[in-house]
């Protein structure tokens, strides 16, 4: 294995460990940690369910939960850690400091609304966690709206992957 989270790599582990696995690189993946592109492991999840006797919409519910929970790890790190683990993670880098006062004014001005929408934004949509934190947006505004933007990209991502598997299986 290279490393790398490829399609093909992802379905050989899937036929090992079903849906923990699915759980398991879902809540890697709303951590935002390397090797988990969402671009990849969400249709490929739908791929998979359609090959298997398993449920779209429980798979859906499950990923919903499990992106809500690595959602919730990266927020409650910048909410009780901060600017120290701000600092730890970007240092002084005045670039994550604007893109933070930016996602803090329009979440602001959206009233938490602009959450859910940062959610379905490839590369926003895990890191907008962080300064969710950092500005300390109530919990629940934080889960509601989060898991309003999780449900529509996870639904739109691996529903595709589910009604298009036969098609995405022959191009592999």
């Amino acid at each position: 294995m290279s490393g790398r989270m490829t399609a093909e790599v992802f379905f050989d582990l899937f036929h090992q460990y079903g849906l923990i696995l699915i759980c398991a690189v879902i809540f890697c993946e709303y951590m935002n940690l390397p090797g988990f592109p969402a671009g990849v492991i969400m249709p490929s999840i739908g791929v998979l369910i359609a090959q298997s006797e398993l449920s779209l919409v429980l798979t859906i519910v499950l990923s919903v939960v499990f992106g809500l929970l690595g959602s919730l790890v990266i927020y409650g790190l910048c909410y009780w850690g901060g600017e120290p683990i701000m600092e730890k993670l970007f240092g002084k880098s005045e670039k994550f400091r604007s893109f933070v006062k930016r996602c803090h004014a329009y979440i602001d001005a959206q009233h938490g609304r602009g959450l859910a929408f940062c959610r379905i934004i490839p590369v926003l949509r895990t890191i907008v966690s962080i300064p969710a934190g950092l500005i300390r947006m109530p919990v629940k505004w934080f889960v509601g709206w989060s898991a309003i933007g999780i449900a529509a990209w996870n639904t739109v991502l691996i529903s595709f992957g589910y009604f298009f598997s036969e098609k995405i299986l022959s191009m592999l």
